[in-house]
C-alpha cells in the first residue's frame, strides 16, 4: 500500500507540474516550471496524507492494536511489593485494636509538623475523595485495586489500606507537598479484627527553616464498608533521630 500511495504521488507531482506550465500564461517557461514544480509537490503531499489516512498499511494496524490490546489487559492491581491475591488470614485469633496517644505537643519553627496535628486530621475520608486527588496512574491503580478487592468484608486490604492512610498522614504536615514517602518494602504492617489496619512507616517532608526532617509515622485506620469511607483511628508522627 505504501508503494502504491507513493505512485500515486509521483503521479499528481507530475500533472500538477505540467498543469501549471501548459497554464503559465506570459510567465517564462523557466519561472513556471519553478512554480510548477513546487505547487505540484505540495499538491502531491496533501494527496499523499489522505492516501495514507484512508489506507493504513496493514503492520501498522496490526502495531495499534496490539498496543491497545496491552494497554487495556496491563491494569496495574498492585500499589505495594505483596500481593493481595493470597487467600485472607484467619482472624480468629487476630488481636483487637487499641489507640495509642496523640502526640500533640506544640510545634516549633524545626519542625515540620502542624501544632496539635492530631486533632486538625480528618475524622474520615472516602475512596471517591483520595481517587479524585489522585494522577492519571494513581487513579488507574485504584480503580482497579478496589474492584479486585471487591466488598468482601473479610478480605485482606492492607493495601488500600495504606493508600488511605496517607492523606491522613500528609494532613499532619506544615508542607503536605512536600512529603516523601520511604520505599514501601520498609512498612510494618498489622492487621486487627474488624479491618482495622495499622502501618509503620518513614518519611521526609519540609519545615519553616526549609529543612527536610525524617519522621516515623504510626497510623491506624477503619474501613466502613457502608459508605465506602475509612476512619481515622490514630496517628503518630515522630522524629527518627528522637
Amino acid at each position: 500500500m505504501e508503494f502504491l500511495c507513493f505512485l500515486a504521488f509521483i503521479a499528481v507531482w507530475g500533472l500538477m507540474w505540467r498543469w501549471v506550465v501548459k497554464n503559465r500564461g506570459s510567465w517564462h517557461i523557466f519561472y513556471g516550471n519553478i512554480v510548477g514544480a513546487a505547487g505540484g509537490f505540495i499538491v502531491g503531499l496533501v494527496v499523499l496524507s489522505i492516501m495514507l489516512s484512508l489506507f493504513p498499511s496493514t503492520d501498522r494496524s496490526e502495531r495499534a492494536q496490539t498496543e491497545e490490546v496491552a494497554t487495556q489487559s496491563a491494569e496495574p492491581t498492585s500499589l505495594l511489593p505483596e500481593s493481595e491475591s493470597a487467600p485472607a488470614a484467619s482472624l480468629e485469633n487476630a488481636p483487637s485494636f487499641a489507640a495509642i496517644e496523640p502526640d500533640n505537643t506544640p510545634s516549633p519553627p524545626d519542625s515540620a509538623l502542624l501544632p496539635n496535628y492530631a486533632n486538625r486530621a480528618p475524622k474520615s475520608m472516602s475512596e471517591k475523595s483520595v481517587l479524585d486527588q489522585s494522577d492519571e496512574q494513581g487513579r488507574k491503580a485504584l480503580t482497579a485495586l478496589s474492584k479486585k478487592l471487591g466488598h468482601d468484608a473479610d478480605s485482606d486490604k492492607s493495601m488500600l489500606a495504606y493508600v488511605m492512610c496517607s492523606p491522613f498522614v500528609t494532613s499532619a504536615l506544615r508542607f503536605p507537598a512536600s512529603a516523601r514517602f520511604a520505599d514501601s518494602k520498609t512498612i510494618t504492617t498489622q492487621r486487627f479484627k474488624d479491618q482495622v489496619y495499622t502501618f509503620s512507616n518513614t518519611l521526609t517532608a519540609r519545615n519553616m527553616n526549609g529543612d527536610d526532617v525524617s519522621y516515623r509515622f504510626n497510623c491506624s485506620v477503619q474501613e466502613q464498608s457502608a459508605s465506602a469511607e475509612w476512619r481515622l483511628l490514630n496517628l503518630k508522627l515522630q522524629k527518627t533521630d528522637s
